[in-house]
């Protein structure tokens, strides 16, 4: 899997892919650094939010947690 992959791939509003975009959140690597809270923040709707919850977890990933972290080896 390639962490690096735009969040446009994501299976997600593309009027969210652009708000990610605009605060700086380009790619899944990015996005998974950030809680759900973190995207309440940036004004994302929480429907939103559960969707792009459910499209990381398809890839086996999961939003700012250390289950995604271990499991994907993502910072190493």
């Amino acid at each position: 899997m390639d962490l690096y992959k735009d969040v446009t791939t994501l299976k997600i509003n593309s009027k969210i892919a652009e708000q990610l975009k605009q605060n700086n959140i380009n790619n899944i690597y990015e996005l998974c650094h950030y809680s759900k809270m973190e995207l309440v923040k940036l004004g994302i709707p929480n429907t939103d939010i559960n969707n792009i919850m459910v499209q990381l977890q398809l890839l086996g990933l999961n939003l700012k947690s250390n289950h995604a972290i271990k499991n994907t080896l993502i910072d190493k």
